[in-house]
């Protein structure tokens, strides 16, 4: 009786497990995970659009004016094409991710600026001048609901930091920072 070559199977089959555990690391699961195109997102309640802007800022589960946002710490905000004349509103809904893209904001340094303090001039720069400017990185769902055309979209930071501790929002984050208010394909 032939013995069985089974080299060539069992590296097959090793193959093919090594690449269904790259695929999973994109799953729900993942820290790595985004929000794939087709999911549903659904918007639990009306979200009120401040007078002159066109987005609706959420940390840490609640609603919040732009002003009051933590850059440091992970954020978002629904996106609409209208500026808001203080009547705007995004209505709750259930929408749908057509597209995602991830990008990044920089902060710009400008020239050291002069501060006086108990009238003696000081100098402040940056603590690392002419290295990298912090940024932040941002994952944006393009999102579409019949009844609601002019929402854009919505975006998650994972916070502002210097380039290399900058990372992109879990979903893990991006569901406490949505709290209840919007549901992420649950």
């Amino acid at each position: 009786m032939k013995p069985l070559n089974l080299a060539a199977p069992l590296l097959l089959a090793a193959a093919a497990l090594g690449l269904g555990a790259c695929a999973s690391l994109d799953g729900w699961q993942s820290p790595h995970a985004r929000i794939p195109v087709g999911t549903t997102i659904t918007l639990n309640q009306d979200l009120s659009i401040p007078s002159g802007h066109a987005r609706v800022f959420m940390q840490d589960g609640r609603v919040i004016p732009k002003s009051a946002v933590n850059i440091y710490y992970p954020h978002c905000n629904f996106e609409v094409s209208t500026v808001s004349d203080g009547s705007g509103r995004i209505g709750a809904d259930r929408f749908l991710v057509t597209g995602t893209r991830q990008g990044y904001v920089e902060v710009v340094r400008g020239p050291a600026a002069s501060v006086q303090v108990a009238a003696v001039g000081l100098v402040m720069a940056g603590e690392d001048a002419g290295g990298p400017p912090p940024m932040s990185r941002l994952v944006h769902y393009r999102l579409h609901a019949e009844r609601q055309p002019d929402v854009r979209g919505l975006t998650c930071h994972g916070g502002m930091a210097e380039e290399w501790e900058a990372a992109y929002p879990t979903l893990d984050e991006m569901r406490q920072v949505l709290g209840g208010i919007v549901s992420l394909g649950d």
